[in-house]
């Protein structure tokens, strides 16, 4: 590239008008990441009122306001400033499972399938989401996720052979408030390995529980909800404080196996590599593609003798959650940050073809 690409980033936001976490993972601090300094000249905000860009980047639905007209005009903005439009997407948004869609109304369909079809390029975060849209618009290009490492605080891997501590052992969890239903999964393998070890384990849960009712299913675990102090809950400073706080010896990542989870990324290996902890992770495709098994993390059938064993298997062998925990450590820093990886990102700004090009043309 000449001269940089000038792109403006119209990031998901909610009604207290910060952006989303999605939107600082996929978007916010990959395109701001000094290794693109000299490719990229990047602004973002709420709105985009015609300002002369090589590209528009619409996260997701944009706004808590949405409506299919505002959508319509900004794209007659784009068009008129003769700007490309990129759409961000990394759900499914086809295949809601019951939970998920009496939040989404049917003009919020309208403006997902809208947008799939007239956008001059789409960025998915897996293969498997890619295969989902294709038949409706063939510009997508796939960007895995990736960890700011700005974000992290390090951990030594000479502290991951310190003994684990002899009192309480400590399985953990993170994850956005929709995860209710993945959570459940867990719980009667759970029961049994305290009921095994009575007193030595101890569960965290950062997020995860959005629905009140979700916290029965924990009446007799030994649970303990963690949260970051107000104001850290913005995603860099929660990165920054998830990995400089946080202290597991197990993390769980279960995942229902069904057609909207299908095309989902493997953020949480990401996520809990970043704190040097072994993970076992649903035996779904999500996973499947990333984890190496009894390597970089534990791959397990999402029925409760499975993750059962699993979870004693790396509550009994030490040295095994040590040789987890390094690998994992070691892939996310070799493989999986934006440092590692920036140039991901540029492809988004590619040759294109014509708008008209994609398969159904304009919807």
């Amino acid at each position: 590239m000449n001269k940089p690409v000038k792109v403006h980033i119209l990031y998901e936001y909610g009604i207290d008008l910060q952006p989303h976490s999605s939107a600082y993972i996929r978007l916010l601090r990959p395109l701001t990441h000094p290794k693109l300094n000299t490719d990229l000249d990047v602004t973002y905000g709420l709105r985009y009122k015609g300002e002369q860009v090589d590209f528009v980047i619409l996260d997701r639905l944009w706004r808590p306001d949405v409506s299919i007209d505002r959508i319509r005009r900004l794209v007659a903005n784009v068009e008129r400033a003769r700007a490309k439009l990129v759409y961000a997407i990394d759900d499914n948004f086809f295949e809601l499972p019951p939970n998920r869609s009496k939040e989404f109304t049917q003009e919020k369909l309208e403006i997902v399938n809208y947008l799939i079809h007239i956008a001059d390029r789409i960025i998915v975060t897996t293969q498997q989401l890619k295969e989902c849209y294709i038949k409706y618009n063939s510009n997508i290009i796939v960007i895995p996720q990736a960890l700011d490492e700005r974000l992290l605080i390090p951990r030594k891997p000479q502290n991951f052979s310190d003994p684990f501590n002899e009192k309480r052992m400590v399985i953990g969890y993170m994850g956005t408030l929709t995860h209710d239903d993945d959570l459940k999964i867990v719980v009667p393998a759970l029961e049994a390995i305290c009921r095994k070890h009575i007193d030595k384990i101890e569960i965290q849960i950062i997020g995860g529980v959005g629905d009140k009712s979700t916290n029965q299913y924990f009446n007799n675990l030994p649970v303990r909800y963690v949260d970051p102090k107000p104001g850290e809950n913005e995603y860099p400073l929660f990165m920054t404080w998830y990995t400089g706080k946080t202290d597991w010896d197990i993390a769980l990542a279960p995942l229902c196996d069904n057609t909207f989870n299908r095309p989902k990324s493997d953020i949480k290996l990401l996520d809990y590599s970043a704190i040097g902890v072994p993970g076992i992770y649903s035996k779904v495709a999500a996973y499947q593609s990333s984890v190496k098994h009894m390597s970089t993390g534990l791959l397990s059938e999402n029925h409760v003798d499975a993750w059962y064993e699993a979870l004693e298997t790396l509550i009994s062998k030490q040295d095994l959650r040590i040789n987890i925990a390094l690998a994992a450590y070691q892939y996310l820093y070799s493989q999986r940050t934006i440092l590692k990886c920036a140039h991901n990102w540029l492809n988004i700004f590619g040759t294109l073809d014509t708008r008209h090009s994609n398969i159904n043309g304009k919807g």
